[in-house]
């Protein structure tokens, strides 16, 4: 249930309610005139504080890369682990951040973003994020690697650990014992191919 509005906080009211959202997969409901009434507050008030709901899920959206790379960061540049070490916690580290996360990971990854060319901050962050991932996916191969080699290997890294959160948090595998010894034994497979 969203929170009631307190005057003078509606911005972050209006950030919470449509996490909430996102998080119970009611992201069609998405609006201004719902988010309204979901906070008690007049239809016109958001627009007070976002120009309009893409607006809402492009801060929404940044905001959660911004943190999704916070917690890559510290991993991807670990210099007291090995190469594979790295990439196999970073690959850990990628999915318990979409589980702990899950409202803002589903928005991250949300076509709209890429599709336009009208979220350049997001697109950005995205890039930096995977970024990340390369960088520590290619350090795993050999120095003289060709790039497309390091591109390939970053792309199945990506498409293995987002597979994994994403049927995680769509309730797919909600079957699995023991998470988070099942996303290690993944990750350390997916490491093993290197």
């Amino acid at each position: 249930m969203t929170k009631q509005y307190h005057h003078g906080d509606l911005r972050e009211a209006l950030i919470d309610a449509t996490l909430e959202m996102l998080k119970n997969d009611e992201a069609h409901l998405i609006g201004f005139r719902e988010l309204a009434r979901r906070l008690d507050v007049s239809r016109a008030a958001p627009y007070r504080h976002f120009e309009s709901v893409e607006n809402l899920l492009g801060f929404i959206a940044e905001e959660g890369y911004r943190k999704f790379i916070e917690a890559l960061e510290p991993v991807a540049h670990h210099g007291a682990l090995s190469s594979k070490e790295r990439f196999l916690e970073l690959g850990i580290v990628y999915v318990n951040f979409a589980l702990k996360n899950s409202a803002h990971y589903r928005l991250m990854f949300d076509q709209r973003f890429f599709k336009t060319g009208t979220f350049p901050k997001v697109e950005h962050l995205a890039a930096q994020a995977f970024g990340l991932l390369k960088l520590t996916a290619s350090a795993c191969l050999p120095a003289d690697a060709a790039p497309e080699e390091k591109n390939q290997l970053a792309n199945l890294a990506w498409a293995s650990v987002h597979g994994i959160s994403k049927l995680f948090i769509d309730g797919q595998w909600d079957q699995v014992q023991d998470r988070q010894k099942f996303i290690r034994y993944a990750c350390e497979k997916l490491v093993a191919i290197v």
